[in-house]
């Protein structure tokens, strides 16, 4: 019984170790995935960044570079220098920076005196004229006068819009005044260009301040701290106008890392080719990570899928062995149980054997002498030797006991290999029935048969059958002997191939004895003397060999007892 416990309990412990341990490994190996996927979108993000970085960092440098030879050129022409002095700039001068600044699409052209005076200027007709702006409070003009080329980025003082400027020296006629011939660069289409984009840019100066940016809320502030100094320089060359400076939430993590007003970025750097500018590519880290959730995902729900269908795969060979244990061990509990019946067939059969060589032995030795007994018997009934007529009944009564247990002895002392033939039950059970009638009638039994009307065919040896039924029957006759309402029924049930044929009384029952106890030999439920117990054992034995089966029925009111024997089919060998 243990045995059974531990086999049906072990594979559900199995399985779940089995479960837990195929847990851990899918998670562990969804946590190595989330971290190699992350490391690897990292350095494929960071070189992305790179790339892109390096795109604006080109642009800015094309924009920038693409006039910053024009003022050197400018500064040389006679008409803005060895033609004039500061003194005699006409109008004409005005139209002609007009044409220049108009097919280099530069925002302006302008001529400065020594004082930062603007003397001409492209943008004259304009509202925003340049023309007799002052100027000197330039660093690019201070510079520039100092016989420097010089390059700034400011927003205009006059339009307010910001723009790089370039500005050359200049040396007018004769040589007796100096001045400054300066170019505005336009910055906004890059501006512009930069906001349309849906990527993260910035381009700050040497001193930490954003000058473009793709987020116009960040341009003009600065990512640190600037000192007093460098706030004060600012201040006076005015070069952000009104601007307050406020710093920017910028807050530097490890190498290439930034947070931005809470939003963590990759970042790449990249140094522009003038005024020590930097241009700074910002990547979401969101995107790293969203990126290496899904291939998490993916490759977790893979991984897990696999592991699952393996499992599966597993289970199913588990499953395929357990049934097949599970056969064998049916097979073998199947084969046990036969070996076991054929073991107490061999030994019931051994009994058996014994009880023939006895009651062969038994029915020899007996015979003779109680043949003589009842001759003797008659003979002294004829002679009126015996005066009681009490006596000599009970002494015949004696000799016909003694005929009765012989007749059983003989059963198992001669051979079963008398030829069966079809013989109809009905006529059987009559034949048993008028042989007990006087004992039926002496003991005032109410007996009964039913079912039995028409012929029922069996492939049987008529004298053995009677033999089963007279047994069956007397047996019964023996039970409600002492009953005061005796009942006894024969009740006959005919099927498809079996007849089924039921004896049964109401006396005491069978006392919780079983079937296989009534077939052995010498067991009996009678009181001491009142049978040998042989009955029953021979009523199996005939049965058995005429392939039918007795069994016990349900009856609580007494006993009874089911004989079931195949019926006589057509073309059945007799």
């Amino acid at each position: 019984m243990a045995s059974d416990v531990y086999g049906e309990r072990a594979p559900n412990r199995m399985r779940k170790s089995i479960l837990g341990v195929l847990v851990v490994t899918v998670l562990l190996a969804t946590v190595i995935t989330f971290f190699g996927a992350q490391r690897y979108f990292e350095q494929l993000e960071t070189q992305a960044a790179s790339n892109r970085m390096v795109l604006y960092l080109r642009a800015l440098n094309e924009t920038l570079r693409q006039h910053q030879h024009l003022p050197f050129v400018l500064a040389g022409d006679p008409n803005y220098s060895q033609e004039f002095r500061p003194t005699a700039v006409g109008p004409h001068i005005n139209d002609q920076l007009h044409i220049v600044a108009k097919e280099a699409k530069l925002e302006a052209i302008y001529l400065m005196n020594a004082d930062g005076l603007v003397l001409a200027t492209s943008n004259a007709g304009e509202s925003h004229s340049f023309l007799g702006q002052n100027y000197g409070f330039r660093p690019y003009f201070q510079e520039a006068l100092n016989g420097q080329r010089s390059d700034y980025f400011a927003i205009g003082a006059t339009s307010g819009r910001p723009g790089y400027f370039v500005a050359e020296p200049i040396t007018y006629a004769g040589g007796a005044d100096n001045g400054v011939i300066a170019i505005k660069l336009d910055v906004s289409e890059l501006q512009k260009s930069w906001e349309s984009d849906s990527e993260t840019v910035v381009a700050i100066n040497r001193d930490d301040i954003v000058v473009l940016a793709s987020n116009p809320d960040w341009l003009y502030r600065p990512i640190s701290d600037l000192t007093p100094e460098v706030r004060n320089a600012i201040l006076e060359s005015r070069q952000f106008g009104s601007e307050p400076l406020d710093p920017l939430d910028w807050t530097p993590l490890e190498e290439n890392r930034v947070v931005v007003d809470g939003t963590n970025y990759v970042l790449a750097a990249g140094g522009a080719d003038w005024r020590d500018w930097t241009v700074l590519y910002l990547h979401p880290e969101a995107i790293i990570l969203r990126q290496t959730l899904l291939a998490t995902g993916i490759f977790g729900s893979l991984i897990a899928l696999l592991v699952g269908f393996a499992t599966f795969l597993r289970s199913r060979r588990i499953e395929l062995a357990y049934t097949v244990s599970e056969r064998q061990r049916s097979a073998l509990i199947e084969t046990n149980r036969q070996l076991e019946q054929a073991q107490t067939e061999l030994a019931r059969s051994a009994k058996l054997a014994a009880l023939g060589h006895l009651a062969a032995s038994v029915t020899h030795e007996l015979g003779q002498p109680i043949s003589a007994f009842r001759n003797h018997l008659a003979a002294a009934a004829i002679g009126n030797e015996i005066s009681s007529p009490t006596t000599a009944a009970n002494l015949n009564k004696l000799v016909d006991r003694m005929e009765a247990i012989t007749a059983q002895f003989r059963y198992f002392a001669r051979g079963r290999t008398d030829e069966k033939t079809n013989v109809d039950l009905s006529a059987v059970l009559e034949e048993t029935e008028n042989l007990l009638r006087t004992e039926i009638e002496t003991a005032k039994i109410d007996f009964s048969t039913s079912g039995i009307a028409s012929p029922v065919g069996v492939l049987a040896h008529r004298v053995q059958l009677e033999q089963v039924f007279t047994n069956l029957l007397r047996n019964a006759i023996h039970a409600v002997e002492n009953k005061d309402d005796p009942k006894i029924r024969i009740t006959v049930t005919k099927g498809s191939d079996t007849v089924e044929i039921r004896v049964s009384d109401n006396g005491p029952g069978l006392a919780g004895a079983s079937l296989s106890d009534l077939h052995e030999p010498f067991f009996s439920t009678k009181p001491s003397g009142v049978g040998m117990g042989l009955g029953l054992a021979i009523v199996g034995e005939i049965v058995k060999d005429h392939g039918g089966q007795v069994d016990i029925g349900d009856d609580t009111d007494g006993a009874e007892f089911i004989v079931t024997l195949p019926l006589f089919l057509d073309g059945e060998q007799t």
